[in-house]
Order: structure tokens, then sequence, then C-alpha cells
């Protein structure tokens, strides 16, 4: 008669908790890479997944419904210089640069301010806006589409569209005075 000996099972549970250990290891590797390249290599990454769309190249046109209600096309501004800003009311960065960008609302009639933001409800933005007193137009990405076909993969996120329709420089970190200082004629507008 032949017998085989029964498979040990202290030595089946050895091997199992070796493999959650090895996942936890491979997991915390992965953390320990993010925390040493911090956030300038993940803006990097985030603008090279940005590259599809190009600067010099025509902005994608695109249908939101606003803040309001209202139904908002892009191209409905052809002829005068556009702000395009992507964000969330959760996001540290871009609750910080919501002040400046409505003082280029305030201060440049002439450009139109639209705010994109991505994937939040309609209420949870209203009571944002009320809060941070914002006056320009507020546009909901319900869906992400609009997000997507920018690339935008960080966020705050702002591209600059010239009076043509042309993307003339886009910015993946929270705008700053001097950088609008440089930026704003791009799209002729006096800083």
């Amino acid at each position: 008669m032949d017998t085989k000996p029964n498979p040990n099972p202290n030595r089946q549970v050895i091997i199992g908790v070796a493999v959650i250990l090895g996942i936890c290891l491979a997991c915390c590797a992965a953390i320990g890479v993010v925390a040493v390249l911090g956030a300038p290599a993940m803006l990097e990454w985030a603008s090279q997944q940005a590259a599809p769309l190009e600067v010099g190249s025509a902005a994608p046109d695109f249908e939101l419904i606003s803040l309001d209600g209202e139904s908002v096309r892009l191209s409905q501004f052809q002829g005068r210089p556009v702000l395009l800003v992507f964000g969330a009311t959760w996001c540290p960065p871009c609750r910080a640069e919501a002040p400046l960008v409505q003082e280029l609302h305030e201060e440049h009639p002439e450009m139109i301010v639209l705010w994109v933001d991505m994937e939040e409800s309609a209420p949870t933005v209203r009571e944002y806006v009320t809060e941070a007193g914002l006056t320009h137009r507020v546009l909901l990405d319900q869906s992400g589409r609009v997000s997507e076909t920018y690339h935008v993969y960080a966020i705050p996120t702002s591209f600059f569209i010239d009076s043509n329709g042309i993307l003339r420089a886009m910015l993946i970190e929270e705008l700053t005075r001097p950088y609008l200082t440089k930026t704003l004629p791009l799209i002729g507008v006096a800083p």
C-alpha cells in the first residue's frame, strides 16, 4: 500500500504569511518611492500625461452645464481670451488659488474665466462657490469627460486660450501672479 504524507499545515501557513508579507513590502516600497520623489516628480509625471494636448493647437470644444443650470460651450467665447481652470472643492491648492482667479475675473472683463469642477455634486460646489465669493462661471464636469479630453491628471490645471481658440499655455500647479504676468500676454491680456 502506497501512502503519501499529509501536507504539513504549518508549512502552508508559513508560505501564506510569507506571500502576504511580500505584498506588504512591495506596497511599502512603492509608497516610499513616492515619498522620496515627492510632489515635483508627481507634477512631472502629470505633465507628461497631458502631452497629447499641445500648446499651439486648437483647444478642444466642449459643452458643460454651469452651476446656474446654463449650457455652456467653449466655442461660444470665440473672439475672447479664455482662462480655463480645472479643480475641485476638496483640493487645497485649488482653494488657495481661488481668490487670485476671482481677482483675474474682476480685473480683466475682456477675459472669460471658466472654472471646471471635476466630478462633484452641484450642492457641494454651490456651497463652496458661495463661501469663496466666486462670481465667474463655474462648470460641472460630473462625468469627468471634459477633464479626460483635456488630459487633466492633476489639479489645479489651467489652460490659457487666445481669442482664436488656440491653446497658448498650460500650467499643472497653483497659479501665481509672476506666472500670470508672463503668461496673460500670450492670450492678449495685459497683466
